[in-house]
């Protein structure tokens, strides 16, 4: 059983629903910090939702929330998200370019 630090970047096109991170076979993740940061010269409202394994239902961690101009945002606030093999987490922003900073702990089950 191996534990791996590990981050994932992402900078969505506006308006695009699209995957920050899947919990790979066999793994678990604690994810510690969704940091985003809004690089537009406008407000924006950010939405970050994670999909349980084989799930359509979305499970709103913030929704439509604003981020001002050029400031930075912890989504989870210090409180670890738990995922397990499958899930998926995903990113919106209303506008571009809004940065996303996961990092998270892997956990191999092997």
């Amino acid at each position: 059983m191996a534990n791996k630090y590990l981050k994932q970047v992402v900078i969505p096109l506006a308006a695009t629903e699209t995957t920050i991170y899947v919990v790979p076979e066999a793994n678990t993740a604690v994810a510690r910090s969704l940091r985003v940061t809004n690089a537009n010269g406008s407000r924006t409202a950010v939405t970050v939702t994670q999909y349980s394994a084989g799930s359509s239902t979305a499970h709103y961690l913030l929704k439509s929330t604003i981020i001002a101009t050029n400031s930075t945002y912890d989504v989870f606030n210090g409180v670890p998200l738990v995922l397990t093999e499958g899930d998926t987490l995903k990113v919106t922003s209303t506008l571009a370019p809004v940065h996303f900073y996961l990092s998270y702990l892997e956990v191999d089950r092997n």
